[in-house]
């Protein structure tokens, strides 16, 4: 089902939102402050808080469903006796999220894979997703590191989402999936869209469609990653790696982690959390006797790219880069992630 809603009545459509949910959405309200600061998904309270035309945000809303520094647990000696209590953070609210680029809603979709639909479900992941409701946005342009058509995560979004808009200068385009966007989709300023705004919808993601990166084959380049696993292009690109795990902190799909116990000075209490650990570590791969399976550096960096491409794919059945282009943007080295796959596709 396909609309169109006035950005005039875009205020009473988040009012709306706000009655039965608490609202988080890309915002520079919420800790970002500086003028060159990214946007980042924190609560929307008022209209003006919404940085609905943000280019990109440095964590994605990974952050929002699978926190880092995770409480699990907690532990309290008494006598002779542990006793434990349940420490995680439930959301007491639905909450809907707001403004989430394409490249995000198929982040979302991989973490659903792994964390709903593989043998082990992760409890805070499936309570937070469960009273989710996700309302997508397509991107007005893109970012010099953009690579989402290459991945086939965008520029438009062919799932993953409850509404999906596009911004089409005095309205956006609304496309629905489901029973919670039918619902939602129901309000009186909600107007039946027509060939022109579907028109002008198809222009819009053309538009940014140009601004990408040329077509790729990423089935050649899983192919030939199966044959090129010694090859010494993992040595050219890691020589310059900082090993600093940036990239895994900022991607919307790692999902790696470590489980850490901390207590006050007595041990007598304390508390299980989840924390991100990323596999360009050198102690992530660490194992009793101080052996690694990945000593050298070029064996994490590799792995991290055939974790994305070649591994998870095989499985859960769909990439897990979706090509936001944050790897490129936040690594130091500045090491790019395209010039990597473009070697690996000739």
């Amino acid at each position: 089902m396909d609309k169109v809603l006035a950005k005039k009545d875009f205020p009473r459509f988040l009012a709306d939102l706000q009655r039965d949910h608490q609202v988080l959405g890309p915002t520079r309200r919420g800790g970002g402050t500086s003028t060159y600061a990214k946007a980042l998904f924190a609560p929307i309270r008022h209209a003006e808080d919404l940085e609905i035309n943000y280019q990109s945000s440095m964590l994605s809303p990974k952050k929002l469903l699978f926190p880092d520094n995770q409480p699990i647990y907690e532990y309290e000696k008494k006598g002779g006796q542990v006793e434990l209590r349940p420490a995680g953070e439930q959301w007491d609210r639905n909450v809907v999220l707001l403004g989430v680029h394409p490249c995000d809603l198929a982040a979302i979709a991989c973490l659903d894979k792994l964390f709903l639909e593989d043998r082990f479900q992760e409890p805070t992941y499936q309570d937070r997703r469960g009273r989710l409701t996700l309302v997508g946005l397509t991107c007005a342009e893109s970012t010099p590191h953009c690579f989402c058509n290459l991945m086939g995560a965008g520029p438009d979004a062919e799932g993953g989402y409850d509404l999906l808009l596009t911004d089409l200068g005095d309205r956006y385009f609304t496309r629905c999936q489901g029973a919670k966007g039918d619902k939602l989709l129901a309000a009186d300023y909600f107007q039946e869209a027509t060939g022109a705004d579907q028109q002008a919808r198809a222009q819009a993601l053309a538009r940014l469609e140009a601004g990408l990166p040329e077509a790729l084959d990423i089935a050649a380049v899983v192919e030939h990653m199966k044959d090129r696993y010694s090859d010494e292009l993992w040595q050219e690109f890691s020589e310059v790696c900082c090993a600093c795990g940036a990239c895994n902190m900022v991607c919307p799909t790692c999902h790696c982690f470590t489980i850490l116990d901390r207590t006050n000075p007595d041990r007598s209490r304390g508390k299980r959390v989840l924390v991100w650990d990323p596999c360009h570590f050198e102690r992530f791969a660490q194992m009793a006797g101080n052996a690694s399976v990945r000593g050298e550096k070029s064996a994490r960096y590799k792995h991290r790219l055939y974790d994305k491409l070649l591994y998870d794919p095989q499985r859960h059945g769909r990439l897990f880069c979706v090509g936001c282009g944050r790897c490129i943007e936040f690594c130091p080295a500045h090491i790019d992630l395209r010039a990597v796959l473009r070697k690996l596709e000739g």
